[in-house]
């Protein structure tokens, strides 16, 4: 029988398709794993993490003058000096009330307060209303208005980082310049954001009336920080037990910069490791930064037979700037250019599947501190990816170019929100969502990956998979205090996600699912800076059939220790 090689080298790609493609799971169950869904797993999509809201920040008050009694006079005009910020109309209509009356000193005192509290209502922390010593005739009362302006502002720098860059952090504060809540923060904060440095400032009475020195004092932290831990956050063909650590070199050059080393194995079946740098340009805040990072992964369990093995590297590059900076906003921008190169491997059929991918991704993110109920805490982010992807191989390209056809141009959107809302001291309400939609169908290594401890607990780490889809998250969490043993929090969930595997299938069947879990868990924190976590969650309703048969139940925990 004479063997046809063309037939040979068109089926082989479509094995491949059949293989490794997520559309497998309509007729095979789950797809197997591969560079880019490990890839996946190991980064998985979280919310931001809200910003630091502390400025080191303390204000020595000048003290109040106690006033002495006095017999009522009679008021029949109001006049405001001093006042440059607002306009006297405004200032005037606070205290109109007072006027054509007869009033002792505390009761001046009062007018006097309402304008005080109506600059500092405003973001004027130290400007101040007072009754100057005066002689009223015809009943006119004057009103002085201090307008508290910088007198000298001193950087003691203790810290690692040069004192170029906190200068420049600083000098938006001027000597002469009125004191703003807002920009006094923002200047603060940028500087409490900087790697290394532990921001104390005092704001205390300056040598001439109506000025303020700050007095700042840039400490250092420790040189270098990290963690170990273990975790069965694997999938059930790379291994579940992990082994992950990180360790931080925090201002090696001094200019607010960080280098970062992390690395994670699974032992045979998972091996990863990360370097990035990143540094501070400016006393703005804008940081730019690059990162390495490599997995190999091997194929294990019910998978073995396959020898299925690969491999993947990722190049980045990105810059971020803090547009809002404050206690309560803040908003930020980044742009990031990803170089990706996957490769798989399928020994036993011979197959390969080479490919890169080049991205361009924009996003914003930000946080807000509001006073609802008992106050709460709102973080977002938006991105928006445009990228590429090319084939190294014929045999893959050919497979692509009869299924998904990913190989080309494609663009996606992401979307992160989450909240945590205080219901008492000791009970608080988090919720946590995030969605992406894509023009076209994906490669595997930038569809939305759902199951595992990140979003649905009920299911196995990358149980699914698509191109579109949400995840949603609702926990009720019970703080029970510090106590010999640490800190401890319990918790119930309810988790819930939606994919579309394929945005434009090929074949008829089913082309999505829906996952539902809900469970309980418990969060510790101990002494010497160790932490764990443990999860138990149950699936809701009958698992969907491109996950195939799994477990009802299932387990995660975690435990490490901060350096």
């Amino acid at each position: 029988m004479k063997f046809d090689t063309r037939q040979h080298f068109v089926m082989k790609p479509l094995l491949a398709a059949l293989l490794l493609s997520p559309l497998a799971v309509q007729a095979a169950g789950p797809a197997a794993p591969n560079a880019g869904t490990i890839l996946q797993e190991i980064k998985p999509a979280v919310p931001p993490a809200p910003s630091s809201s502390g400025t080191g920040l303390k204000i020595e008050s000048q003290g109040g003058v106690k006033l002495p009694p006095s017999a009522p006079f009679e008021v029949k005009t109001i006049r405001i000096t001093g006042n440059t910020l607002f306009d006297t109309a405004t200032l005037h209509a606070l205290v109109a009330e007072g006027e054509g009356k007869s009033l002792d000193l505390s009761q001046l005192n009062d007018l006097a307060a309402r304008i005080t509290d109506f600059y500092q209502s405003h973001g004027y922390p130290l400007a101040r209303a007072i009754i100057p010593a005066q002689t009223i005739r015809d009943g006119v009362l004057n009103i002085e208005v201090i307008e508290a302006r910088y007198g000298k502002i001193n950087l003691d720098n203790r810290s690692r980082v040069n004192d170029g860059l906190l200068q420049d952090t600083l000098s938006p504060l001027q000597s002469g310049q009125v004191v703003g809540q807002k920009e006094m923060d923002h200047a603060l904060l940028l500087l409490s954001d900087i790697p290394g440095v532990e921001v104390n400032a005092t704001l205390k009475p300056g040598e001439a009336v109506g000025t303020s020195n700050l007095q700042v004092e840039a400490e250092p932290t420790a040189a270098v920080t990290g963690n170990v831990g273990l975790d069965n956050y694997g999938n059930r063909y790379t291994g579940k037990v992990r082994a992950v650590g990180s360790v931080n070199f925090i201002d090696p050059l001094h200019q607010g910069d960080v280098l970062s080393l992390s690395a994670l194995s699974s032992g045979r079946g998972l091996d990863y490791a990360r370097v990035s740098y990143e540094s501070l340009l400016n006393g703005q805040g804008t940081r730019m930064g690059g990162a390495y990072s490599a997995v190999r992964y091997i194929l294990g369990d019910t998978l073995a037979p396959l020898n299925s093995h690969g491999t993947a590297q990722v190049g980045s590059l990105w810059a971020k700037h803090p547009f809002v900076r404050s206690r309560d906003v803040n908003l930020y921008g980044q742009l990031q250019y990803d170089q990706k190169q996957l490769r798989d491997r399928i020994d036993a059929s011979a197959i390969r599947t080479d490919r890169h991918l080049g991205n361009w991704v924009l996003s914003l993110s930000g946080d807000l501190r509001d006073a609802l109920m008992s106050g709460g805490v709102n973080t977002w982010s938006l991105g928006w990816t445009s990228g590429r992807v090319g084939f190294d191989d014929a045999a893959a390209q050919a497979a692509d170019a009869g299924t998904a056809k990913t190989q080309g141009s494609f663009s996606k959107w992401n979307a992160n929100f989450s909240r945590l809302q205080a219901l008492s001291a000791t009970n608080a309400l988090y919720f946590t969502a995030a969605a992406q939609g894509a023009n076209t169908n994906l490669d595997s290594a930038e569809k939305m990956t759902v199951g595992g401890p990140y979003t649905v607990r009920a299911y196995d780490m990358g149980a699914a998979s698509g191109d579109t889809g949400y995840t949603a998250t609702a926990e009720l969490r019970h703080d029970f205090g510090k106590t010999g043993y640490g800190q401890w929090q319990a918790l119930a969930f309810i988790d819930s996600a939606h994919v579309t595997v394929n945005k434009k299938p090929w074949v008829a069947g089913t082309n999505s699912a829906t996952l539902t879990g809900a469970g309980v868990g418990i969060n510790w924190i101990g002494p010497d800076r160790w932490h764990a976590k443990a999860y138990v969650a149950s699936r809701l309703g009958s698992a969907p059939a491109l996950v195939g048969g799994t477990a009802s139940t299932r387990a995660w925990g975690e435990v490490g220790k901060e350096f």
